[in-house]
């Protein structure tokens, strides 16, 4: 057994707040303190922080999108490194912060080979993707019928054979409509199979997801991404999820308003307010941070809006049967306003919403900014000054077009812990993480306190996972393969011939070979039942 004797542990699940505490460890798992004891293991914890490791749960590190972001890359080796790092990085730079679980947020059936490959490489994490099904004609064509047990079946069998953890869906319907050469489509516009609308696509998903009792509900991208004025819509697909469980993404793209000029203004205070309207919702922020950043992305209609509007190059990748995935360089300058707000909206979204278990700390790596940058966006939140001292350095569009000038909250330990660990485990349906109860996996992360608050969580001074000590001092250890999480809900075998003939109409590759086909590899996959564990 360990013992780690003496820290300041935080666990916003079991309502420790800095109190000093002996905590126990027996092999990969927190333990109760044992009646009797002889010589376990002593770390000695005194004058550190201690609490559950992070949890990411919407990045960009596996498949083809990264791929083709680092052929745009290809002439720049530090922007290479820092906004597309190999899988092995990638996961080495996740566990020197302290997160021992990821998620990349989208992966295309038709190219979930290259997503696994990454996956299997990012050893040392458990990890998984959400698979893409927004623009899935064999789906959409299968919710256009109305048959409801076809959808069901057809949804089960693409999460599966796509080694999926959760079912993704970006701007539902808005892929088939830009290759249709029509504009992405509004929430009550069919999107050309029948009288499917996106409202549709979205409703009936999202409750089958539901009633399927998957782990972690749909992960919606929303149409109108990065668009002045766009909260209004925003708004309206949160409604017309009629108090479903869903999970929205990167939202700070969604909490713009417009000027008379058409120019970005913030609507943070407007999307708070209608989140908070539905306590099923969870939500990540998209944080944006100055500096150069890379557009990875399914949403080819607002990928497309936002090239045209750049002027840079893009790489886009239209796929059989699907969608499209599609690569943009980005840049947020401190001295354009549009940037200002954007980073200003993040900030003011977190710091506005009440509860840090609902919504979650990301930059929507690498579309807002790298995940490295974690530390400076916690500073912000904990520190006013350091925030109020980034406003003065930035356009006045940053104060004169948001109102996080005027807030006073400052982020405590307890909701960092929160925000980062028990909330996104929790919305994830990983109850064996984010926390430190007793039989939860012993995944923890240690901080020396310090008043440098960007440093201390940039170098904590160790990090476990499964009971193992496998970063300390910012050096790595010897670690284990880990897991790749997913799912594999049941459905009806007898519609797999359906399933194949639908499928041969619509790609070139064999029905048998599609997705990882059916001798796909599970050796180092765990299958998370779907039993939903959302409280």
């Amino acid at each position: 057994m360990i013992l780690i004797r003496g820290a300041e542990v935080y666990d916003p699940a079991h309502a420790f707040s800095g109190q000093i505490r002996d905590l126990w460890v027996d092999g990969e798992r927190i333990a109760p303190a044992p009646p009797e004891f002889g010589t376990p293991e002593v770390i000695d914890g005194s004058g550190t922080i201690l609490g559950p490791a992070g949890v990411e749960i919407h990045t960009h590190v596996a498949g083809y999108g990264l791929n083709a972001a680092r052929r745009s890359l290809i002439g720049d080796p530090a922007l290479l490194d820092l906004l597309t790092p190999s899988a092995e990085t990638a996961a080495q730079r996740y566990l020197a912060l302290g997160y021992t679980t990821v998620f990349d947020a989208a992966s295309s059936p038709l190219m979930a080979r290259l997503t696994a490959d990454d996956l299997k490489r990012m050893a040392g994490l458990d990890r998984g993707t959400f698979t893409q099904l927004g623009d899935h004609r064999l789906l959409l064509q299968s919710l256009a019928s109305g048959d409801l047990q076809e959808m069901r079946d057809t949804l089960a069998w693409l999460l599966s054979v796509a080694g999926g953890y959760a079912v993704k869906l970006v701007n539902p319907g808005g892929g088939i409509a830009w290759k249709g050469g029509q504009p992405a489509p509004g929430l009550d516009e069919p999107i050309g199979l029948g009288n499917l609308t996106q409202r549709g696509i979205i409703q009936i998903l999202v409750r089958l997801v539901n009633e399927m009792s998957l782990p972690h509900p749909v992960h919606l991208h929303a149409g109108w991404l990065g668009r002045p004025g766009n909260a209004a819509a925003f708004c309206e697909t949160a409604r017309a999820l009629e108090g479903q469980r869903a999970h929205l993404c990167h939202i700070q793209f969604y909490s713009y308003g417009q000027d008379k000029n058409s120019s970005f203004t913030s609507a943070a205070e407007q999307v708070v307010r209608c989140l908070q309207e539905y306590p099923q919702i969870t939500c990540d922020v998209g944080q944006v941070l100055f500096g150069t950043a890379m557009a990875i992305s399914f949403d080819t209609s607002s990928i497309s809006y936002l090239q045209k509007a750049t002027g840079k190059s893009w790489i886009s990748r239209q796929l059989e049967g699907e969608g499209g995935t599609n690569v943009l360089p980005l840049s947020y300058q401190a001295k354009n306003a549009s940037s200002a707000v954007q980073w200003a909206v993040g900030l003011e979204l977190l710091l506005r919403f009440p509860d840090p278990t609902r919504l979650f700390l990301t930059t929507d790596h690498p579309n807002g900014a790298p995940f490295t940058a974690y530390p400076q966006v916690i500073e912000w939140l904990m520190s006013r000054p350091a925030r109020q001292e980034m406003l003065k350095r930035s356009h006045p569009a940053g104060i004169h077009k948001t109102g996080l000038a005027g807030i006073e909250r400052e982020f405590s330990l307890d909701e960092i812990f929160a925000m980062t660990s028990w909330g996104p485990a929790k919305a994830l349906g990983l109850t064996d993480r984010g926390h430190l109860g007793a039989g939860a996996l012993a995944d923890l992360r240690c901080y020396r306190k310090q008043a440098d608050l960007k440093a201390m969580f940039s170098h904590p001074a160790w990090v476990m996972r499964r009971g193992r000590v496998v970063v300390q001092e910012g050096t790595p250890l010897e670690q284990d393969p880990g897991e790749i999480l997913t799912v594999h809900p049941s459905w009806d075998q007898d519609r797999m011939r359906t399933i194949y003939r639908g499928l041969s109409k619509l790609v070139t590759v064999r029905p048998e070979d599609y997705a990882l086909g059916v001798d796909r590899d599970r050796q180092i996959s765990r299958e998370v039942p779907c039993a939903s564990t959302m409280s």
